[in-house]
């Protein structure tokens, strides 16, 4: 097959549907609303079939609906059933890992009855190998799309790109590649007009059984941003821990005598509860955290500060 050029801005994927169809009245923006509407119509499904791979609906959605946003298999699966066409994705045998099969799948619109028909798609990387390692920590992640073509000499072509007759033509329009500089048939996915049925939807084993994460330049982001939320959470607990610790400390200092002998009894009565409903190997365990914590304590302090304690004590005794 061979890989025909498109625009490499982002809408590279509703740029390869324009590309296939030769239709030039089409635009990306139009392929994003009919990809919009097939999600909110069927959200449910598409959680169902791809969470688990690419995470929740509702941030691709918001993505979809920003023009030059980079498309994913979210987005494949929908313009299947937007264009009632079949869609065959390829991804590239680089830094190829099992989980990431359900990328070379086809996505089947269920009353497009001749399997065999479907138009591709190829994951690629507007660099070069080296140049896309070298901008992602030497690893290779996709972040282009490009259509696939057969050459005109293979008997495969029209089995593989003929469309049925389109509304006020009988022919099958042509388009001239960049590649073989002769004419290849291609076939023309119908958008869909049956905007109000209810459809039953058909996915691939492979898409509905995998279960890792897929290692495109979105899902890192999201990826990453769950992570900076994980970090930042772990921040303010540990900041409140903090506040609360300072608190504590402030009343124990504003406490009179009185009241700080009372907080010291209530403290040992907790205590001793707690001990009481202990077994006794969580007992020993907690009296050997009990004594380390306090061998830690004395080490440290300065040779005044031991004095000092001692002193304490004899006075107390």
């Amino acid at each position: 097959m061979i890989p025909i050029e498109v625009a490499a801005d982002d809408n590279c994927l509703y740029n390869s549907i324009i590309c296939l169809s030769g239709n030039t009245a089409s635009t990306p923006s139009e392929l994003r609303v009919r990809t919009l509407i097939e999600f909110v119509k069927n959200e449910i499904f598409y959680n169902n079939r791809f969470m688990h791979i690419v995470g929740p609906l509702n941030g691709v959605m918001k993505n979809v609906a920003r023009n030059f946003a980079f498309s994913e298999l979210y987005e494949i699966a929908a313009l299947s059933n937007v264009l009632k066409c079949n869609i065959r994705s390829i991804h590239p045998i680089i830094d190829y890992r099992p989980h990431l099969s359900f990328m070379n799948s086809t996505f089947e619109y269920p009353r497009y009855s001749i399997v065999s028909k479907a138009i591709c798609l190829f994951w690629a990387h507007t660099e070069s190998e080296t140049g896309a390692r070298r901008i992602n920590a030497g690893n290779w992640a996709p972040n282009h799309f490009m259509p696939l073509l057969l050459p005109s000499d293979n008997s495969q072509s029209q089995d593989h790109l003929v469309q049925p007759k389109i509304s006020g033509s009988g022919s099958t329009p042509t388009k001239a590649t960049t590649k073989n500089n002769s004419l290849t048939q291609v076939r023309i996915p119908q958008f869909n007009q049956e905007d109000d049925e209810t459809r039953s939807f058909q996915v691939p084993s492979t898409v509905i059984m995998t279960t890792n994460e897929i290692t495109t330049p979105r899902t890192k982001r999201r990826l990453q941003l769950a992570e900076t939320c994980t970090s930042v959470e772990s921040t303010i607990v540990e900041q409140k821990r903090m506040q609360a610790r300072e608190r504590m400390a402030a009343k124990r200092a504003a406490a009179t005598p009185e009241e700080a002998e009372r907080q010291r009894i209530l403290a040992r009565e907790r205590s001793a509860a707690r001990r009481a409903a202990l077994t006794q190997e969580k007992a020993e365990k907690q009296r050997t955290l009990a004594r380390d914590r306090s061998a830690t304590r004395r080490a440290l302090l300065t040779p005044e500060e031991v004095e000092q304690r001692r002193a304490t004590i004899r006075e107390i005794h």
